[in-house]
């Protein structure tokens, strides 16, 4: 199955927001160029590096080929317009403006490549005050209030969430351009601001307590705080009993069924939530996480221990779904990889499971690299 076997796509894009929408189309089957300046994608060398570049670059460009193209040049602009007759859809993650001194404006594409889906990602948006801005994945979890709800002082969740959510959003929103041009026979420009990926992930958590203008409520981000991480005697562990039978279930099986009528005296759900892991927290402490992952999977309670990434990839239901395989690659011998999350009738998607490209001057000789 390779759902999106036959689409081109051209990702002159860095970092990761635009890179990583290009890793997911690839690894559904589509044919990826990936366009890099002659010192190529500055994420190359960016954060750890090993004998062979950047490790964090290589796990959002696989699966891709490389095109080494000089954009200042008019050579370049032209081999770039070139790539652009053949594709369906093109990646841009330049800041507003850019594209314009490379010749690419909304309309002119539009005209000369009617079929094209150019999905433009930027910070902010293409207008407005902070336009030119440059964006990163922290400022998106400042801005959109969600540094906010981590805990009581401001603090970034240890991930590019707000890239990798772009990129998904990215990527849906060039699918659904496809499915448009399939009816149409036009393509599109596609904008899609970081700021605007994220507050829309954000959606649940900030409507439910904003949704009123000028009204502000906090139960929800009460809600959300009240599960935490529980040290076990040997670890950690997370609980997430939602429903009044779960809770019930899971005060029985720590022994503490004589406080269930303090929990129901509580005033509302959230103090529900909020007093019960008050009360089991000193319970878990007695166990090792695999007793207390045993005894809630017997009482039908959700729990999980904290893994860190290597139990992760080794853990049972992990290895059962089949989430990574082993490929050969040609620098490593071996490299683990993940497969897209959908299965199509019931099989994972077929890829070329292309390695990491290395800077090329030519699309066709990366495939070898």
């Amino acid at each position: 199955m390779r759902p999106l076997a036959g689409i081109r796509v051209v990702e002159a894009a860095s970092y990761i927001s635009g890179p990583f929408a290009g890793l997911i189309l690839a690894d559904l089957g589509a044919d990826v160029t990936k366009v890099e300046p002659p010192r190529g994608d500055p994420y190359r060398r960016f954060g750890p590096q090993d004998d062979d570049g950047g490790v964090i670059f290589r796990a959002s460009n696989r699966n891709k080929r490389s095109l080494t193209i000089d954009l200042t040049t008019d050579a370049g602009v032209a081999e770039l317009q070139t790539l652009l007759d053949g594709a369906d859809v093109l990646i841009t993650n330049w800041r507003p403006g850019v594209a314009e001194g490379f010749g690419l404006e909304a309309d002119s594409v539009r005209d000369r490549w009617p079929r094209l889906v150019w999905a433009r990602v930027s910070g902010y948006g293409q207008s407005g005050p902070m336009a030119a801005l440059p964006a990163f994945d922290s400022l998106m979890q400042a801005r959109v209030g969600f540094a906010d709800s981590i805990g009581d002082e401001p603090a970034l969740v240890p991930t590019y969430v707000a890239d990798k959510v772009t990129a998904a959003f990215v990527a849906q929103s060039a699918l659904a351009a496809l499915v448009q041009r399939a009816a149409t026979g036009r393509g599109c420009v596609v904008d899609i601001a970081m700021l605007d990926a994220f507050a829309y992930f954000d959606t649940p958590d900030l409507f439910a307590g904003h949704q009123e203008p000028g009204r502000t409520d906090d139960r929800v981000l009460r809600m959300l705080r009240a599960p935490r991480a529980i040290q076990t005697a040997d670890g950690w562990l997370v609980m997430a009993p939602t429903t009044g039978q779960q809770v019930k279930r899971a005060i029985v099986a720590v022994g503490l069924e004589d406080r269930l009528a303090e929990l129901r005296s509580q005033p509302d759900a959230i103090a529900v939530s909020e007093r019960f892991f008050e009360l089991v927290a000193p319970r878990i402490g007695e166990r090792t996480t695999a007793e207390w992952t045993a005894i809630f999977a017997e009482a039908d309670v959700p729990a999980s221990p904290v893994m860190t990434k290597a139990q992760h990839v080794d853990d049972e239901q992990v290895t059962h779904n089949a989430i990574y395989r082993t490929v050969a690659d040609p620098t490593f011998g071996s490299v683990r990889r993940t497969r897209h999350p959908a299965l199509f009738d019931g099989e994972p998607v077929e890829t070329d499971d292309l390695p990491c490209p290395a800077i090329s001057a030519r699309a066709d000789d990366s495939a070898t690299t």
